[in-house]
């Protein structure tokens, strides 16, 4: 039990944590184009934006781009998205993140994004194993290890690890590897007929007629920051 500064029991504490939040990375601030393809992706996996949590990053843009951050945090909330903080550098934006309620951190250099991969690679535990099929609505997270699924994922379903995800069956649902930015993470699975995939926050979700002809294990990593299926 915790206690305050009286001896009383506290009413709160603070507690450290790892979570997994998904980043948005903005190529552009034309706020058009960006509700345009945010209705595009939401048709295509609308229970993904249902209420997820979002950091909205911008170190891609350049430093003159004008940036509405009121009317881009407004277009996400209406795919269903929920800014919740900002990544940049720019000044402007990180004020008008504040005057939104929104939190603030700094941008990620190429050096820092290299040494969170490196440094997830040297803690990883064990894998996790999950011998059943993991049904619509169930969300597993394998902290600091890969996740390997003796089954397949259905559709509703989210899987997520810290390292790599392997799948003994089918992908039907949403598949997230290097949760915590590991660059290398991949995906493996028997069947690919995913809803969403993501590594390292590079996400991308997909309809029927994408999905690979194939019935081979398929192969999904980064190649910079492209997702690559093979």
């Amino acid at each position: 039990m915790a206690l305050n500064v009286s001896g009383q029991q506290a009413a709160f504490q603070f507690k450290g944590g790892a979570l997994t939040v998904t980043t948005l990375e903005f190529f552009t601030a034309d706020v058009g184009y960006i509700e345009r393809e945010l209705e595009q992706q939401t048709r295509r996996a609308p229970a993904f934006f249902s209420h997820t949590p979002v950091v909205l990053a911008f170190e891609r843009l350049s430093g003159d781009e004008i940036v509405s951050l009121e009317l881009i945090s407004a277009v996400c909330k209406r795919s269903g998205l929920m800014p919740i903080a900002v990544r940049c550098a720019q000044d402007a934006i990180k004020q008008s993140a504040w005057a939104l309620g929104l939190g603030w951190f700094p941008p990620q250099s190429e050096k820092r994004l290299q040494e969170v991969s490196k440094s997830r690679e040297l803690s990883v535990k064990p894998a996790r194993i999950v011998r059943n099929p993991v049904r619509s609505g169930q969300q597993i997270y394998a902290r600091d290890s890969d996740l390997i699924v003796v089954g397949s994922v259905n559709e509703g379903a989210e899987i997520i690890a810290d390292g790599n995800v392997h799948i003994w069956g089918s992908l039907r649902g949403k598949a997230i590897a290097g949760a915590q930015g590991n660059l290398d993470a991949r995906i493996f699975c028997q069947q690919f007929k995913a809803e969403l995939v993501s590594i390292a926050g590079v996400f991308q979700t997909f309809e029927k007629e994408e999905w690979p002809e194939n019935e081979t294990v398929t192969e999904i990593g980064l190649d910079g920051d492209n997702l690559i299926i093979r």
